[in-house]
């Protein structure tokens, strides 16, 4: 039974992040682009990726922490959601300064000063509503935090749906409404997700706020705070620099790079739901003293193939794909993406074997890299993009995230059971090669890129069974096996 309910959970989970936000990617945020130009939404996007760079100051681990308290003892949530909203108002507070001040160091004028305000806002109400779900998901009713984790992309379909397919409202559409659409959608997520607590849960009294338990929760976490900013950093200061420094025509530049990013932002999602479920399994496994080798394999043989099929069709379709989504696609950005789109690739192996190193505890390794990682990015960014542009920043992420996932590897064989196997390698190498070819014969005969996509998913199934990276009856009992055990 306990198995049923938690597969059920997650499954339900999976099923509703991969059909709400990859609505909102391509219908809503995309559209918004199409809608705006490059300009306004580069300039959006490159303070929001500033933003997100701080983004640590809201939490300091705060949720992390009030999740595992809270889901120990129930009744402490009376005790903690005062005080820790509390903390979050002090740490929002925090957060909204320093932009301000970052922003009168940029010498902003008032419209990107009042963008990065708003946008920080934004980040404050996505903040708090992460801290709102922990309190539900703590008290295991995972359905109703599974419907919390899509509302808030749902409202914006809705709101910006309406804004959108209407002709007259599209043609004077303007990113400060797709800004004020956010928060509301994050404003109206927060007062459900709010009421459910003081509903079911929380009819609670105030307590005098706790400094000396906040202290302790902020030095515990502070590991995982460094590990997040650095991790941050490398990951999105290249377009905050791309749009910022150097070149007249820095936001046009940078809204050219986020129509080649998205599709990668979109796809990574599923590597990142996947790393959120492998995290326990690991721990488990770990914690048992169980070899996690078997499971590092099985992960790597579902997301590598997907990811290598996808990589081998932009090889050859990638101005087809972007003209497809874009109204207003250029050259620049097409070759963007079929650089962009092999670091997908990179990306899945992070998520596997940075997942590993965290549930073996392996932080400082992790905080090695992801520093790494950082100088590589700043240093390349700044020194290409003067010449290179918005290109730059797309070879620049090909790389570090490429030196990230094969240091993670390196650090994962030397840290756990897992050995080095050099045919298992050539497996994946055999699988694009195979999938290379197939796509240039298709491009070769002029097939429609729908027609190519489809085609593609047709002979993945059958060709990566084929080369046994998948067996349905290995896969099905492992993970039946690991996922949960009842409590005996």
């Amino acid at each position: 039974m306990l198995k049923r309910y938690f597969v059920s959970n997650i499954a339900l989970m999976v099923l509703l992040n991969l059909l709400v936000k990859p609505m909102y990617i391509f219908g809503v945020d995309l559209q918004v682009q199409n809608a705006v130009g490059n300009v306004d939404y580069g300039l959006f996007s490159s303070l929001l990726n500033l933003s997100i760079i701080f983004n640590i100051l809201l939490d300091l681990g705060i949720t992390n922490y009030n999740n595992k308290s809270v889901a120990a003892q129930p009744d402490k949530l009376t005790i903690y959601l005062p005080n820790m909203l509390i903390a979050k108002g002090l740490l929002s507070l925090l957060f909204v300064g320093l932009l301000i001040i970052i922003g009168l160091l940029m010498d902003y004028d008032p419209r990107r000063f009042r963008f990065l305000f708003l946008i920080g806002c934004i980040q404050v109400l996505n903040s708090l509503l992460l801290f709102l779900r922990s309190n539900i998901s703590a008290n295991h009713d995972f359905k109703i935090d599974s419907v919390l984790s899509v509302l808030d992309r749902l409202l914006m379909i809705l709101i910006c749906g309406v804004l959108l397919l209407s002709p007259a409202l599209r043609t004077n559409f303007k990113i400060e409404w797709f800004i004020y659409a956010l928060l509301v959608s994050y404003g109206i997520s927060i007062l459900i997700a709010f009421t459910v607590i003081v509903l079911r849960y929380a009819r609670w009294e105030f307590k005098s706020f706790d400094r000396k338990q906040l202290a302790a929760i902020i030095k515990s976490s502070r590991p995982y705070a460094i590990l997040i900013l650095f991790m941050a950093i490398y990951m999105r200061s290249d377009q905050f620099i791309l749009a910022n420094f150097f070149i007249e025509d820095g936001e046009y530049q940078n809204g050219i790079y986020v129509t080649a990013f998205r599709i990668l932002d979109a796809l990574n999602m599923f590597g990142f739901l996947f790393a959120g479920m492998l995290l326990p399994m690991f721990s488990r496994l770990i914690e048992q003293k169980n070899k996690v080798s078997e499971l590092v394999k099985i992960t790597s043989n579902i997301l590598l193939p997907i990811s290598l099929v996808i990589a081998a069709n932009a090889l050859f379709f990638k101005e087809d794909i972007m003209n497809f989504l874009y109204n207003d696609n250029t050259v620049a950005a097409s070759m963007m993406y079929g650089i962009v789109i092999f670091s997908f690739p990179a990306y899945c192996i992070m998520n596997i074997y940075s997942t590993l190193l965290t549930a073996n505890g392996s932080l400082k390794s992790l905080i090695l890299i992801s520093a790494i990682a950082c100088i590589l990015s700043i240093g390349c960014n700044l020194y290409f993009i003067p010449n290179y542009k918005s290109m730059a920043v797309a070879w620049v992420g090909l790389g570090v995230q490429w030196f990230a996932a094969i240091a993670y590897i390196i650090y994962g064989i030397s840290q756990t059971d897992i050995k080095i196997n050099i045919p298992w390698f050539l497996q994946f190498v055999f699988f694009f090669l195979v999938f290379g070819v197939v796509n240039f014969v298709f491009k070769s005969l002029s097939l429609n890129v729908i027609l190519s996509i489809v085609l593609n998913i047709i002979l993945f199934v059958p060709l990566v069974f084929l080369i046994k990276l998948w067996n349905w009856q290995d896969l099905t009992k492992y993970f039946q096996e690991i996922v949960v055990k009842d409590n005996k």
